[in-house]
């Protein structure tokens, strides 16, 4: 799937507005089994408060100012875009965030975020990653540090929505009136896979429908026969959404010895901006 190419990216301007509707649509990488749906997350009111939000930006780039800086940490930034949302979002409300567990057996960590979408309380945990392999095979798939693996991370995120079993009483949840056994632990997974072209994403936990990019082993160029076509090497702040430059910041082609990085291949549309239309891992 290319989610670059859906007609959201045609109307949204303003770069953190995008950010944050990729964490609101975007299809999840894997499947962790408990993904919380898009319309849930959304709500009846989601994309006409996005459109809202992209003509006057201005509290939204007030809470981040707030919590910044982000230090290029794009989980830390993605955090706060989600806990803005869950604050303001017509549906939501947010009960706590990074609210520390610990089990008896020395194991610990945080739970993401304690929130009420359309009255139902909620776990909600948060990841986002860019995964890589030529052959689409989630037990190779790495990020661009080699280290940073798929399947490691699943796995964590599973430790992770078990987390709320360890919490102390009285929880964010029963201080807000609900029952332990009526909140549910749910994940949003965001990010993209990166295969050589034709592999499918068909092996578990892979998404098949999820948004999937091209994979460029090292040593290897990209250039498109159409010159309407230029590349633009994404900062890491800005892989969230697709890319949305001026052309200036292009190039006409990913030499060999480019940068490794996650590089968007753009052409330009009416509004005179540069629009990504597909991605690239290059090593």
């Amino acid at each position: 799937m290319n989610y670059a190419l859906d007609a959201l990216w045609w109307r949204l301007t303003d770069p953190d507005v995008r950010a944050l509707a990729s964490l609101l649509t975007a299809p999840p990488l894997w499947h962790s089994s408990c993904e919380l749906p898009v319309r849930e997350l959304l709500g009846e009111q989601g994309f006409r408060f996005l459109l809202a939000l992209d003509q006057q930006p201005g509290q939204l780039q007030a809470a981040l100012a707030v919590e910044a800086p982000f230090h290029q940490r794009l989980g830390y930034y993605a955090e706060s875009l989600l806990a803005f949302w869950f604050v303001h979002a017509p549906h939501s409300r947010l009960l706590a965030r990074n609210i520390r567990w610990q089990n008896p057996n020395g194991g610990q960590g945080e739970l993401d975020f304690a929130v009420v979408l359309n009255g139902r309380p909620y776990h909600v945990e948060l990841t986002c990653k860019y995964y890589g392999d030529a052959d689409a095979d989630p037990a190779q798939m790495a990020g661009l540090n080699p280290r940073d693996k798929l399947v490691d991370k699943a796995a964590k995120l599973q430790r992770q929505l078990a987390g709320l079993s360890y919490l102390p009483e009285p929880t964010p949840w029963q201080a807000a009136g609900f029952e332990p056994n009526q909140v549910q632990s749910v994940s949003i997974v965001r990010g993209m896979g990166f295969a050589a072209a034709g592999r499918v994403f068909r092996q578990a936990p892979l998404n098949l429908y999820g948004w999937h990019g091209l994979y460029m082993p090292p040593q290897t160029e990209a250039a498109s026969a159409d010159p309407q076509r230029l590349y633009y090497l994404l900062p890491r702040m800005a892989l969230l959404a697709p890319a949305r430059v001026c052309e200036e910041a292009c190039l006409k082609k990913i030499e060999p010895d480019a940068e490794p990085g996650l590089w968007a291949e753009l052409e330009r549309r009416p509004d005179g901006y540069w629009h990504e239309i597909e991605r690239w891992m290059k090593r």
